[in-house]
């Protein structure tokens, strides 16, 4: 009967209580850390686990960790040092994965043992353990990290935290799930220098104060469109765009049908985010030339232009539209001035673009290793360099050699022929087979 009452009893328990039981062991540790402090600890758990931020701290390697790889930098650049509690093995545990242009790298998880992480900017440390918990009742087990830390030390990590977590951004769908935006900076693109011009520098200007624009008699808005083949970074270059901090990001699906007029309502959510970003993707093929074919979006495009003409009354609104082939967009969306400030052009790279998106991607290449890869992938679009990289490194893997010049002429000779077939199949007038005789 008396261990019936002490299951129940344990079945019972809150979690909380079940992990303050579980820490009992190293309250040694804890006090000899915190000192006169052990009364002002507090122990907080979050989503994302911030022990494994001292996997590779310990094991003397870059590994991969659940951590977004940008949150984890700037968490590992405030990270002084680690300790462990004397005569506890640390425990992780580590697992070989394939991943694009690095072939292969050790991803990490922390185990059980705790860990005490000394982050600057936070006076006292900070402890993070994972901890087993067991439920009797409902026949189930699963572990929780736990963080502890003095009281007086919150604010600064939970600044730290959103810092580095408010670098994974969502954009808003209207009418749907949002979606995830993988955070990308500038410094990882490889651009044309009219890009860097026009986009780029233009885009930072406009995240000044909106009192400087006002000040200087300048519009608080911007209108860009970019058009290009596909795979030339139109679609990066956004992606850097709304990963700048403070930035929200709005966009919709114009080919379902919706029962009221939807982009109203996003100029207007926008308005309430700014400074904002509205994404309008491939506007060739939602408001193509009469002469072309019957446009695709569900959305009117006088309804959509009467937004655009109104966007001037809406400070701090950046809209970004995407076309493949402008030459087939109805004039009308670009025949006024102002709905669009900057037209930028994005063509597929040309060689010196090439030569530096290969450097990129592949820095150990020598020079002159560089000169038959930039003339066997003329006329390739930057996701076509890519593809022949990675498949390059498919072929080292499977050869158990490195990536070199060699092997990445290899690839793109094969990625060359096979859409080059692939365009005779189709009897296609545009294609691949363009792209190289343009090259």
């Amino acid at each position: 009967m008396s261990s019936m009452i002490k299951t129940l009893r344990l079945s019972m328990a809150s979690k909380s209580t079940d992990i303050r039981n579980a820490l009992e062991s190293y309250a040694p540790w804890l006090e000899s850390l915190f000192k006169d402090d052990v009364a002002e600890i507090v122990q907080l758990r979050f989503d994302q686990s911030i022990a494994a931020l001292a996997a590779h701290r310990l094991l003397g390697v870059k590994c991969r960790t659940a951590l977004p790889i940008q949150a984890c930098e700037l968490l590992d650049r405030r990270l002084d040092r680690i300790e462990f509690p004397p005569g506890v093995v640390p425990a992780a545990a580590l697992r070989l994965t394939s991943i694009p242009g690095s072939l292969r790298q050790w991803s990490a998880n922390w185990l059980d043992c705790p860990i005490a992480m000394y982050l600057s900017g936070i006076s006292g440390p900070v402890i993070a353990a994972n901890i087993p918990y067991v439920d009797g009742l409902y026949r189930c087990s699963e572990w929780r990290e736990v963080v502890l830390l003095k009281r007086e030390d919150i604010p600064a990590l939970l600044t730290l935290l959103e810092e580095a977590f408010s670098r994974d951004r969502t954009m808003k769908v209207m009418g749907e799930n949002d979606v995830s935006i993988q955070p990308l900076t500038w410094d990882e693109l490889v651009l044309d220098e009219s890009v860097i011009r026009l986009v780029k520098n233009d885009f930072d200007l406009f995240l000044r104060p909106e009192q400087w624009f006002k000040d200087h008699r300048l519009p608080f808005r911007r209108g860009y469109l970019f058009h290009g083949p596909p795979g030339n970074g139109k679609s990066s270059v956004i992606r850097a765009m709304l990963s700048m901090q403070g930035i929200s990001g709005f966009t919709l699906n114009p080919f379902r049908p919706f029962e009221e007029d939807i982009v109203a309502a996003m100029f207007r959510e926008a308005a309430e985010s700014t400074p904002a970003i509205i994404v309008l993707e491939d506007l060739d093929r939602c408001y193509p030339t009469e002469r072309e074919k019957e446009p695709e979006s569900r959305i009117p495009l006088q309804q959509l232009l009467n937004h655009l003409d109104g966007v001037g009354s809406q400070n701090g609104i950046v809209v970004v539209a995407t076309a493949n082939n402008p030459s087939i967009l109805d004039a009308a969306v670009l025949r006024r001035p102002g709905r669009f400030d900057r037209v930028i052009g994005f063509p597929n790279p040309s060689e010196v673009l090439r030569e530096r998106y290969l450097r990129h991607m592949y820095a150990p290449l020598a020079n002159r290793d560089l000169t038959e890869c930039v003339r066997m992938t003329a006329g390739f679009s930057f996701a076509q360099l890519r593809e022949a990289y990675i498949l390059a490194g498919q072929i080292a893997l499977e050869e158990d050699s490195q990536i070199d010049s060699e092997r990445i002429t290899r690839a793109a000779h094969s990625l060359t022929q096979s859409m080059v077939a692939a365009d005779r199949k189709w009897n296609s007038a545009v294609g691949f087979r363009e792209a190289l005789s343009a090259g």
